[in-house]
């Protein structure tokens, strides 16, 4: 399993995906890796797409991490 962590590309400050909210189109953080999501290697690619569609990586850099 894993977890996604962003970075955001102007502060500089980081943290983990705890969910993804298809109603708000965004996603929720943590600062705390064990409460972040942890998905499979295969569905990181579906969440990576619905984060573009919700333009979350035009501000963040995503990074997934082994957990």
């Amino acid at each position: 399993m894993v977890v996604l962590k962003w970075t955001n590309k102007y502060s500089g400050d980081t943290g983990y995906v705890a969910s993804i909210s298809t109603k708000e189109q965004c996603f929720i953080n943590t600062f705390d890796i064990d409460e972040a999501k942890r998905y499979s290697e295969k569905a990181v690619k579906g969440i990576m797409t619905k984060l573009e569609n919700y333009h979350e990586t035009e501000n963040n850099i995503f990074e997934v991490i082994e957990a």
